[in-house]
């Protein structure tokens, strides 16, 4: 089967997390917002529960020329979503999203002779639009298009115009749940998304679930928390607060009670410097975690914090050297202050690991930091996130 799939506002993380989890073989990255997974068979609701990075898995359909004529097209369209939209008793409900087709090509235009071409067929239907060219997930999910009707995805290869089928979409409420209604929150050291969370332990790319997976600054234990959903089994966080490890406790029961886990993580009190002192040599599988980024507020002197950052880092990353097996990886977020400030912490015993093929590297929609690194950030946001993945030199 061949698959599409739509990549949310920071694509080259989401490229780089697909890749990570469904390798690099039959892999094609279309546009800004569309990779493509030839050859493959997935199961698209149970995959996209651990994407942190894609929004929509689509399985594509049919290839058309480009060109194709409205009335043509519409015909096809109509044939494919009596043939395989979900239909309950009322109209046929059906979205159409344009994921970079360019040209002419108009959705709305399409969706109406869709109409009129089942219409004609005596098929009654509801077409769902939105300002955009594109349907969010949002607008998929509140109007149940997965579950009684369908989304049809249109993209471009060349003078091939794609067409794909939504099979599953973020869980958008989910992700919100976790990231807003947890018991504990702490805004004034910066909340890391439960989806970047995902992405970094996707970015790890543990072999086995049973191994010792460390978050060394848990924080309120946001990673800790995607990594029990994500069925990891030997989960550790560590931090230099208390009222840290208390909030991750308290995070973790809540999150092990609303989704009926059985799996219960350790917390401990330490120092990310001192961690050799604490757990045995080559002891730990993977490390993902976001430390201390520095002041989120106020930021009167970046070279001090940079300096203060980058030897807590240094020193982390010494103990991590010692504790860390030789196969494993670290996955960290360092702070970039204004977008454009970044850290430097020694790395003489470590190797950058770069997630995406070189042949991706030069694409004109790829952003990529100064030193060819990802970034996350959000809008008005001071302190960007620098994603930094590891591995040790033996």
């Amino acid at each position: 089967m061949n698959y599409a799939f739509i990549l949310g506002t920071h694509p080259g993380l989401s490229v780089a997390e697909l890749l990570a989890v469904l390798g690099d073989n039959d892999v094609s990255w279309e546009n800004e917002r569309v990779l493509v997974k030839k050859n493959t068979e997935i199961n698209a609701e149970n995959l996209i529960g651990y994407l942190g990075g894609t929004l929509k898995i689509a399985e594509i359909e049919m290839e058309v020329p480009v060109n194709m004529p409205v009335p043509a097209l519409a015909k096809k369209c109509a044939e494919l979503l009596q043939t395989k939209a979900k239909r309950g008793e009322g109209k046929l409900i059906f979205g159409l999203s344009d994921q970079g087709v360019g040209g002419h090509f108009q959705v709305e235009k399409l969706g109406l002779t869709i109409k009129k071409e089942l219409k004609s067929g005596e098929i009654s239907s509801r077409l769902v639009t939105s300002r955009e060219k594109e349907l969010s997930s949002v607008v998929v999910g509140q109007n149940k298009l997965l579950s009684k009707g369908a989304e049809l995805i249109f993209f471009r290869q060349g003078q091939t115009l794609i067409i794909a089928r939504t099979l599953s979409i973020q869980a958008y409420k989910e992700l919100s749940r976790r990231d807003f209604g947890r018991p504990v929150r702490d805004d004034h050291s910066g909340m890391l998304p439960p989806k970047l969370a995902q992405m970094m332990i996707n970015f790890a790319g543990q072999i086995s679930v049973d191994g010792l997976f460390l978050d060394p600054f848990c924080g309120s234990g946001t990673i800790i928390n995607e990594a029990m959903l994500m069925g990891y089994t030997n989960l550790m966080g560590t931090d230099l607060s208390e009222k840290a490890i208390k909030d991750s406790r308290v995070n973790a029961e809540w999150l092990r009670e609303l989704y009926g886990l059985e799996i219960r993580a350790k917390f401990h009190i330490k120092n990310a410097t001192r961690l050799a002192q604490f757990l045995k040599p080559k002891s730990v599988d993977t490390i993902v975690s976001e430390p201390y980024l520095g002041p989120q507020r106020g930021l009167n002197d970046i070279a001090a914090a940079q300096v203060e950052l980058a030897e807590l880092y240094s020193k982390a990353l010494d103990n991590f050297y010692n504790i860390l097996k030789d196969d494993g990886r670290v996955v960290m977020v360092w702070p970039v202050f204004f977008g454009r400030e970044f850290i430097e912490p020694q790395l003489d015993k470590w190797q950058v690991i770069n997630l995406l093929p070189e042949r991706f590297l030069n694409l004109p929609w790829l952003k990529l930091s100064e030193r060819g690194t990802l970034l996350y950030h959000r809008d008005g946001q001071k302190v960007w996130r620098e994603l930094i993945v590891l591995e040790k030199i033996n």
